[in-house]
């Protein structure tokens, strides 16, 4: 994972600031460029316009100049619509400001496009390219567009910054029905120049920049995009991602689209958790989350009030609300006994509040019942669920709606709950109604599932940055050298427990020996003992046999040496053992870890915690973290393992020692963080975890490190 990107140059941050404030834009080419202009002067640009192409006199009426030389000063922008060889050629004294590069035809098909690639490259200077491959930009701030599609403006100035991989993605997000304020929205094609990191490095400084969405194909420096969203996070911008090629298949197509590296997608999830990243699994939750994290403020916790006048309403509610984690606090004695005088006599008061279909619209009554929840109940957020009729139906049945609306905003009007207006199908919320409800305090949310989901991704994004406040930033991940896998030199099992428990990691009181030693070897403990047979040639010596377990007294240890040399040579016939390990055996364990560490090449180093023994293979039980990691991220990790309850005291059995365990863990880690320039894995397995109090024990352990270390 080679961090070859330095943090974006004064000089580039220069350019991208002209690009995405120009007061004049040059548009080179033909179709491309004329469709470009039109776009930009309908979306309300009125700043210089420059046309240039060799052989046209004039595009949408504006007269061509020739060259790039010809033009009398240096634009802010330029679109470049022109085929990939000719977008590489032109006059470098005006490579200055900022550019979009249509063309396709670079590193997405190889071979002579990564040719092209290097050279746009190295003749981009400090220009900041946006591209190749790309759609373009489009401007809400100054309505400096270079884009070819029509799109609706207005919906900035300021609001949230969209990145995507994808040019066609862009055009759909910027055609979305939800009211989703915007700044800009920017295709970045195959980032041959600008990447990612910085977009998200510049536009967490814009102050017209409320959030920053990223669709993501692949991350193509994961230490300068840490970074960079790190930045972000001091700032307060909330970064929100919609990633696509999770599944296998998507994964192969993101490749080859844009020229990215799609990779494991736990480990993904892993880097957006450390770095604060919120994470939607679709179209629809990215653009609420953009939505609610550019118009709400942060929810001091977790806990939801919902309003409706219908039973079924309400239980999709709470299921949804329950699925993702909201909390639904019921109503106390005090607030139970106001709003039952003001229910008919058959109404229940509970959490969600069916207030009947017989206050439908009756703002006057509704308006002091939500004020008794929301000021009296320590609620952080409330929704009301309300569908909105079509509308050619015409204006009446629309009334009670916003008679309902306004009583809520009335009702939170002085306390810090968020409110929200939400709609059980997604549909059926029109723009009137999401603007009705912006006006009066609410926010819409369309999809009641979609609705919970994000107002719990949102309170846990608070809890988050709170958190901060207490621990301090998180440590992005650190770039690794490359090294190969297939040059790696095997430390047997003595040599790997000594150099960990130099570290801290516990390891039983072994011995090492020679056959004709072991008898009296293992007569000096007073009970069983493990025998194995110690050579950096036997990873796994189990399988080999080359492993005894229980063995009692001096004869009993000699003949399993015998044994041990007699299935070696059935299994490895040109292999010699002359050195065996004799370690007292771990008896009273509650159950069994396996920590290992690989190496990455897009995330480096990885520490993998799973339940050891069979389980890990029959319940796929396994955690990962990035390194470095904390106390804190290794118990959550502990906490999360399917197995974890068979540590906790399941059924009366005895509770693990977890914080030897952790302990444990972070000596694995530390050594693994001291020597990463060498590191290929790490593997102890099993660690057993012995009752509280006994502590833990690393049984086994094996470590591959680059060749000549």
């Amino acid at each position: 994972m080679p961090s070859e990107l330095q943090p974006l140059s004064a000089a580039r941050q220069a350019n991208l600031r002209r690009l995405l404030n120009p007061r004049h834009i040059a548009f080179i080419g033909g179709e491309s460029a004329g469709m470009a202009i039109r776009v930009c002067r309908e979306a309300g640009y009125r700043s210089e316009i420059f046309a240039l192409h060799p052989k046209r006199r004039e595009i949408e009426g504006i007269a061509c100049l020739p060259s790039i030389a010809d033009l009398p000063l240096a634009p802010d922008a330029c679109f470049l619509g022109i085929p990939a060889d000719a977008t590489i050629e032109g006059d470098p004294g005006h490579r200055r400001g900022g550019a979009v590069c249509y063309a396709s035809g670079f590193a997405e098909i190889g071979g002579v496009g990564r040719q092209r690639h290097d050279a746009l490259v190295a003749a981009s200077g400090d220009l900041a390219l946006v591209g190749p491959n790309c759609f373009g930009l489009v401007n809400y701030v100054n309505n400096g567009s270079m884009w070819l599609a029509a799109y609706l403006p207005g919906a900035g100035p300021r609001g949230a910054a969209i990145v995507g991989q994808s040019g066609n993605v862009c055009i759909h997000f910027s055609m979305n029905q939800r009211d989703v304020p915007f700044s800009y929205i920017i295709s970045a094609g195959n980032q041959a120049v600008l990447g990612f990191e910085d977009y998200i490095e510049y536009l967490a400084g814009d102050p017209n920049v409320t959030a920053i969405g990223l669709f993501l194909e692949g991350i193509r420096d994961v230490p300068a995009f840490s970074r960079a969203c790190l930045t972000a996070l001091e700032r307060g911008i909330p970064v929100i991602a919609c990633r696509a090629g999770v599944s296998d298949l998507g994964a192969r197509l993101a490749a080859s689209h844009a020229s990215s590296l799609a990779g494991s997608n736990e480990l993904y999830d892993v880097l957006f958790e450390r770095l604060g990243i919120l994470s939607a699994p679709t179209v629809a939750r990215f653009l609420e989350l953009l939505k609610l994290a550019s118009r709400a403020p942060l929810p001091g916790g977790r806990r939801l009030a919902v309003f409706s006048s219908s039973g079924g309403d309400n239980g999709m509610a709470a299921d949804y609300a329950s699925a993702a984690g909201l909390d639904l606090p019921q109503p106390n004695e005090s607030q139970r006994s106001a709003i039952k005088a003001m229910l008919p006599d058959y109404a229940q008061v509970s959490n969600p509040l069916d207030f009947t279909a017989g206050y439908w619209g009756a703002e006057e009554r509704l308006t002091p019942m939500f004020r008794t929840m929301l000021q009296e109940g320590g609620y952080d957020l409330a929704l009301i669920v309300l569908d909105h009729p079509r509308m050619e139906l015409g204006p009446e049945p629309r009334k009670p709606l916003e008679a309902m609306v306004r009583a809520l905003g009335a009702a939170a009007r002085g306390t810090k709950v968020i409110v929200g207006l939400a709609s059980v199908d997604a549909l059926s919320m029109p723009e009137s109604m999401r603007r009705y409800a912006l006006d009066h305090g609410l926010m819409p949310l369309q999809g009641l599932d979609d609705a919970c989901a994000v107002l719990a991704r949102w309170a846990a994004y608070a809890a988050f940055r709170r958190k901060l406040e207490h621990e301090g930033p998180p440590a992005p991940p650190a770039a690794l050298a490359t090294l190969d896998p297939q040059k790696g030199r095997l430390l047997d099992e003595w040599e790997s427990k000594t150099r960990l428990a130099a570290f801290g990691l516990p390891v039983p009181a072994g011995v090492v020996t020679d056959a004709a030693e072991i008898g009296q070897a293992a007569g000096g403990f007073d009970g069983p003992v493990a025998i194995k047979a110690l050579s950096a040639a036997l990873p796994h010596k189990t399988e080999a046999g080359a492993v005894m377990l229980g063995i009692l007294g001096p004869s009993a240890a000699g003949e399993a040496a015998r044994r041990i040399g007699a299935n070696l040579a059935a299994h490895k016939p040109d292999l010699r053992i002359d050195r065996f390990l004799v370690e007292p055996m771990v008896e009273g364990a509650v159950g069994e870890l396996l920590v290992g560490v690989k190496r990455d090449p897009q995330f480096g180093l990885v520490l993998v915690i799973a339940a050891g023994g069979i389980l890990v293979e029959l319940l796929r039980d396994s955690v990962s973290l990035l390194l470095p990691v904390t106390e804190g991220e290794v118990e959550a990790a502990l906490r999360r393992l399917k197995s974890f309850a068979l540590f906790d005291g399941f059924r009366g059995r005895p509770r693990a020692d977890l914080p030897a365990a952790i302990t444990a863990i972070l000596a694995i880690a530390r050594y693994a963080e001291a020597n990463r320039e060498l590191l290929l894995e790490l593997d102890v397995n099993p660690l057993m975890l012995l009752p509280e109090g006994r502590g833990a024990l690393a049984v086994d352990a094996l470590i591959v490190e680059a060749a000549g270390s």
